[in-house]
């Protein structure tokens, strides 16, 4: 066991990592880690099988991510809505880190006090009495963006005069039950791209889920773009309990060709545009970092960015196209541009992760942690599972079978058991799959897929 009496102030991370992951939730999270140098900072994925004694640890502050919490859109939230919720009541402070938060935000804010979570961070900053009734009246909030800017040096990127894509850009097309606000950002997309197409320029934008990039094959793509074009993403309807999208789909499904006018119509008829809940997207900082110039909706941009100066403004009805594809000719004029918004976004180290990591913890955590020795065990059991992890391809289906089975250590006897039993103990695993293999048989959310998700 770890003896390493170390008393530093302890965190603890739930997420819902996933192989497919986007880059910027994997910098998100990673951030914690690294802006908390005097905090002992782990990492816990919600699927994670814990052995009991593991439950009663009680972190410092105990800071659950946006990708757990969006499992409320899912049909899987009432079964995993209360996972690892014993830490939560022995955490010195429990932090919520919410985003998309009018899709399903009663599920959200019932949560929030069940889980009794002393601090809300979203990136909404209006109505948050309609997106919280309950939360609002008792829990702290904070504004926080959905993504920021890396730390570490800025990657070096080509001059746009060098790049081959003229305009490229990936817009998820958002389904109808967000309203006509959260349909506005493809819009604009696929009417960009089609008045570029037919300037004679070289197009690469796409809405469909299977053109999008995983991880850093996001950044090379848009670093090989000269522009790129964006808006504030966000919605223009709140669906408490997911019904609407339910009603949508079930829609849908009769009426597959049908226009967002007629589903208004049919399904949420004099609701929407009553509030707009809108947020800054994360690309602004990719494409500064990347070096791509930004065609963006004439819009307040944290209060630092400037039409012309730091970006290329599109009127909201395109009625000034033909300028903005002018100046997309214009490449010296744009370099200066992208220099411009770099300086104002990147440079400044205005919006860098420490600054999430101060929103979601400053102020929280003790000088130095309470006792440790349980806590420096879970750490040490959290290190084997990432180790087990990392070694996924080799162990996936020979571990999976093994669980299922009833595996036993002691006595299995067949080839596939003995490679196991080899791989355990070359590397010092064979008491954690034990441990593994203990929790899992009371634990059908951790045995459902203990080796999909992805650690940190």
């Amino acid at each position: 066991m770890n003896t390493n009496n170390t008393s530093r102030p302890k965190v603890l991370v739930m997420h819902a990592l996933r192989p497919t992951s986007r880059q910027t939730t994997i910098d998100h999270l990673d951030s914690f880690r690294e802006h908390l140098p005097e905090a002992d900072v782990q990492y816990l994925h919600f699927q994670q099988p814990l052995p009991a004694e593991y439950e009663n640890i009680s972190p410092d502050v105990f800071v659950i991510n946006y990708d757990f919490l969006n499992y409320r859109f899912t049909p899987l939230w009432p079964f995993i809505k209360n996972r690892h919720k014993k830490i939560a009541q022995r955490a010195g402070k429990v932090v919520a880190i919410a985003q998309d938060d009018f899709w399903a935000n009663k599920h959200l804010d019932n949560w929030c006090m069940d889980w009794n979570v002393d601090r809300i961070l979203t990136p909404i900053d209006n109505d948050l009495d309609v997106l919280y009734p309950r939360s609002i009246k008792h829990k702290e909030f904070r504004t926080a963006l959905t993504g920021y800017v890396k730390s570490g040096p800025v990657p070096r990127t080509s001059l746009l005069r060098d790049r081959s894509i003229d305009l490229g850009q990936r817009v998820r097309d958002m389904p109808p039950h967000l309203g006509r606000l959260a349909q506005a950002k493809a819009r604009q997309a696929v009417t960009m791209a089609s008045a570029a197409k037919n300037a004679g320029l070289n197009v690469d934008v796409s809405t469909r889920v299977e053109d999008s990039f995983i991880g850093a094959a996001w950044f090379e793509f848009l670093s090989s773009c000269k522009f790129t074009v964006g808006m504030k993403g966000g919605a223009s309807l709140h669906d408490p309990y997911g019904l609407t999208h339910t009603k949508v789909q079930a829609y849908l499904a009769r009426h597959p060709e049908a226009s967002f006018d007629e589903i208004e119509q049919k399904c949420f008829k004099g609701k929407d545009m009553k509030h707009q809940f809108t947020a800054i997207s994360p690309r602004l900082f990719e494409a500064s970092m990347a070096g791509t110039c930004q065609i963006l909706e004439r819009d307040d941009y944290l209060g630092v960015l400037e039409p012309w100066r730091d970006y290329v403004p599109l009127n909201r009805d395109f009625s000034n196209m033909d300028e903005v594809l002018n100046a997309m000719r214009d490449t010296e004029r744009c370099q200066e541009i992208v220099a411009n918004a770099r300086i104002a976004l990147v440079d400044s180290q205005m919006f860098d992760y420490s600054q999430l990591v101060e929103t979601a913890c400053g102020g929280l955590l003790p000088t130095q942690g309470g006792d440790c020795a349980q806590w420096n065990d879970f750490a040490e059991f959290l290190r084997f599972s990432r180790s087990a992890q990392e070694l996924a391809p080799e162990l996936h289906d020979a571990v999976m079978h093994a669980l299922q089975s009833g595996y036993d250590l002691t006595s299995s006897t067949t080839a596939e058991h003995a490679h196991v039993n080899r791989i355990l103990n070359r590397l010092s695993l064979s008491e954690w799959f034990q441990s593994i293999q203990a929790a899992s048989a009371s634990d059908p959310i951790g045995m459902r897929a203990p080796w999909i998700w992805r650690a940190l």
